[in-house]
């Protein structure tokens, strides 16, 4: 078996948890899934099934690699987006840490 050598960006890329490992498919199938659940009650979802059937035309129609590079950004955004709600939350977890080390 020939090993091949990768590339700095291919080696750091292999490391990177955030790396989207699902196809295009996956995603798909996902969006479906939510669409099956969400139409046991029409109704009351019709705003989550027509939202998740514009993503998942979106997603049909996105080259691969674009996907991968969008997936990257939404995962640090999302991480991001919870460190400043943890932060900004009044009487959360880290409100009390602080007050537990200054104690």
């Amino acid at each position: 078996m020939e090993k091949t050598k990768l590339s700095k960006k291919e080696y750091l890329d292999s490391l990177d948890p955030d790396n989207l490992n699902l196809e295009k498919k996956d995603l798909v199938n996902f969006c479906n899934k939510c669409i099956a659940e969400w139409s046991k009650n029409k109704r009351a979802n019709f705003k989550f099934i027509l939202s998740m059937e514009l993503i998942k035309s979106g997603v049909k129609l996105t080259p691969e690699d674009v996907l991968k590079t969008v997936w990257k950004k939404i995962l640090t955004w999302f991480w991001d987006l919870q460190y400043q709600n943890a932060l900004a939350e009044q009487d959360g977890m880290l409100k009390r840490l602080r007050e537990l080390g200054s104690s």
